[in-house]
């Protein structure tokens, strides 16, 4: 017997209601079953019922069997005072209050249909990173498309929740705000977090006090970046090494500098190397110098492409990297990125400004964005469009994204309206 089965149990009131007691025999009437909680404290919170005749307005904790009370050391966690039921699969000893008051328990072991769990037990032991794969196509198509927009909600909030720490760090400056979150993008996921570091070392302040210069905005972004440190015979780096002694005196950036080892090119297209996105990001910087104003009040994905398909400067237009030119002409940011753009800078911005503004507005916004851009094409995309499921726009892939890794793989089905409707 699993908890989060009982969860299931008691969220969705599969059990046998007939003549409902605790373990003393008081009655019980469930008004409300309350909020399941993700935080720490009691399974579900807000729940109202009504035990002897008394109405109770609390918290409700699920355990496998009572003495789980005492195992995970409820009795000494003031966060448990206030439980007014107990809930578990089997009741092996009283569970008493700070005060020596009974907790009322609630036993649903044979309350519970044994089919139940068993239907559950076959869907988390099924060895298809699908659970549900060879009956999803059973599921009625509106459950699928309600639990899509669930998924696709908590993504959003969770990439959100990145932005809002983000602004909270950068005195609540959206501005600053935008950069740090547009250079985090630029990295991708292998040079995410060095890319942040860099915009977190070199305030946008300071690049906008040289946007009508390029190459200073350049020599700022590699400088600090570390790629200025060595001494290469190459005319362009020398440049951007003399300015940059000037500059990181004058911004007090010595102490700023990143190490070249942070910057990952391993398994890394040539296009998608850090100098190249570096060079990139440096350009973009200095063509949108308010880039939050920009984002925020964009109206469609069409105004987005002109601005922001802006090519890198003339050096970086033929190297990969320092000193070495390259064969080709160095790509400049093409359609998938600035649809990477949207997705993963835009999207985030204004669902989190939407949070902190409390206005709608910028949330629907966000997701018209979703709905105007073709669907990211991945391995897990590929897996959902097998089993018939429509993946046409990045709002279909961000969902499919989200319920695959936050749902499937950890086979959260009880959680999933999917997975509910096909154990119940």
């Amino acid at each position: 017997m699993q908890e989060r089965f009982l969860h299931f149990l008691w969220q969705f009131q599969n059990f046998n209601h007939q003549n409902l007691t605790t373990s003393q025999n008081e009655s019980i009437i469930i008004g409300k079953v309350g909020q399941l909680n993700a935080n720490a404290g009691a399974d579900f919170q807000n729940a109202q019922i009504q035990i002897d005749g008394v109405e109770w307005a609390g918290t409700v904790e699920i355990h496998v069997r009572s003495s789980d009370w005492y195992a995970h050391t409820h009795e000494q966690n003031r966060a448990y005072e206030n439980v007014i039921l107990h809930v578990v699969w089997e009741h092996d000893r009283e569970v008493f209050r700070q005060d020596n008051t009974p907790i009322p328990t609630l036993v649903l072991k044979e309350r519970t249909d044994k089919l139940l769990y068993k239907k559950y037990e076959q869907l988390i032991q099924n060895q298809s990173v699908i659970p549900c794969a060879t009956q999803f196509k059973e599921v009625d198509s509106f459950r699928k498309i309600s639990m899509l927009d669930k998924a696709l909600m908590q993504r959003l909030e969770e990439k959100a929740m990145l932005v809002q720490t983000i602004f909270q760090e950068s005195n609540q400056d959206w501005e600053e705000t935008a950069y740090q979150v547009l250079a985090k993008n630029f990295g991708f996921k292998i040079n995410a977090e060095p890319f942040l570091r860099l915009a977190q070392n070199l305030p946008l302040k300071v690049i906008q006090k040289h946007r009508d210069q390029l190459p200073q905005i350049e020599a700022l972004v590699f400088g600090v970046a570390g790629f200025l440190e060595e001494d290469l015979v190459d005319d362009y780096h020398k440049n951007l090494k003399k300015e940059f002694q000037f500059l990181k005196t004058k911004y007090s950036l010595q102490n700023k500098i990143m190490g070249l080892h942070e910057w990952k090119f391993l398994r890394l297209r040539p296009a998608n190397f850090p100098t190249v996105r570096l060079a990139q990001f440096a350009r973009m910087i200095q063509e949108n110098a308010n880039l939050f104003s920009f984002f925020i009040y964009l109206e469609s994905v069409k105004n987005l492409n002109k601005l922001l398909k802006i090519s890198q400067s003339d050096y970086w237009q033929k190297h990969f990297v320092f000193q070495k030119e390259a064969n080709v002409i160095v790509p400049s940011l093409g359609k998938s990125s600035v649809e990477n753009i949207v997705i993963n800078t835009i999207v985030p911005l204004l669902v989190a400004y939407s949070m902190e503004r409390d206005n709608r507005s910028f949330l629907e916004k966000a997701i018209t964005l979703l709905e105007e851009i073709p669907a990211e094409k991945n391995h897990i995309t590929e897996i959902w469009e097998t089993l018939g499921m429509k993946v046409k726009t990045a709002f279909d892939s961000q969902a499919s994204i989200e319920l695959y890794n936050s749902f499937c793989i950890p086979k959260n089905c009880l959680r999933c309206d999917i997975g509910v409707s096909i154990v119940r």
